[in-house]
This record gives structure tokens, sequence and C-alpha cells, in this order.
């Protein structure tokens, strides 16, 4: 009985962190910061909300299907974000890769990103290589730091 009872809670408990750990589900964006060779940091997200405050409403929306959407209630500043198509995700590891063929990026269409869950936030965070450096014409950009929070 107690071996049971014991195996019982010990599932329970395996269950409830593996389910907290997905990125699957609905999230928005609470922080887009790059971080510079000298350590500077700048919350591109707050920059945003100035001109366009809306975005606060955007939700990005990981399905199960490894297919990734953004929605807003409507148009949001220039952009109707709920008319871009999917993009694509898929996690190894701690590392989670999305790839969008629709909108252009100097780096490619897949971008990649170390992913850490802390309560009902998903942290992701992108060391820029040399490489990458100067594709982006910015030589002395480090890293970005994108936090969703779970909604």
């Amino acid at each position: 009985m107690y071996r049971t009872t014991l195996t019982i809670l010990v599932l329970i408990i395996v269950t409830a962190f593996t389910q907290a750990q997905s990125i699957v589900g609905k999230w928005r964006t609470v922080s887009n910061i790059t971080e510079n060779d000298n350590g500077k940091t700048k919350d591109l997200l707050a920059l945003q909300l100035k001109i366009s405050p809306c975005l606060k409403d955007l939700q990005t929306i990981f399905e199960a299907g490894g297919k990734q959407i953004t929605k807003s209630p409507g148009k949001c500043g220039m952009i109707d974000y709920n008319a871009i198509p999917a993009s694509s995700w898929k996690m190894e590891g701690n590392t989670i890769i999305v790839t969008n063929n629709s909108i252009p990026n100097p780096l490619g269409n897949s971008s990649s990103y170390t992913i850490t869950f802390k309560g009902n936030q998903a942290i992701f965070t992108h060391t820029y290589s040399e490489e990458e450096k100067k594709k982006l014409h910015a030589p002395h950009i480090k890293k970005v730091t994108i936090t969703y929070e779970r909604i």
C-alpha cells in the first residue's frame, strides 16, 4: 500500500513538472533584451511599445504539432499579425529552433535559442557568433534574451 501510494505521488509530481516545462500553449512577450559586448542592454520591446502599444496584446502560440503562430486582436500598427504565415518549431534538449520562411532574416530562416523555464515564463536566449554579428552589421551585439509569459 505504501509503495503504491509513493509511486502514484512520484508520477503526479513528474507529470506536473513535465507539463509545466512545455512550450506548447499561448504566450505573450514581456521583454526582448539585447546585450552588447560592453554589457549595455536595451529592451527592444519597450521601445516598440512606445510606437505600437498594441504589441502588448500579441499572442505567440506554440502548437503541439510544431506550428508557431502569432495572433493579435486586430491590425497592430502597420502589420496584420494574423495574416503572417505560421512558422515551425522543434525542441532538441533545451534548444528550440524556430523556422520562418515568410519573413526575410539576414541570419537565414531558422533561429535557435537556449530555453529555460522559470515559473510561468519561458526565456529564450541566443548568443551571436562572430559570423552572425557580421551578417547583422552589428559587431557589438552579444546576445538577445526574449522572455515570454504564459497566458
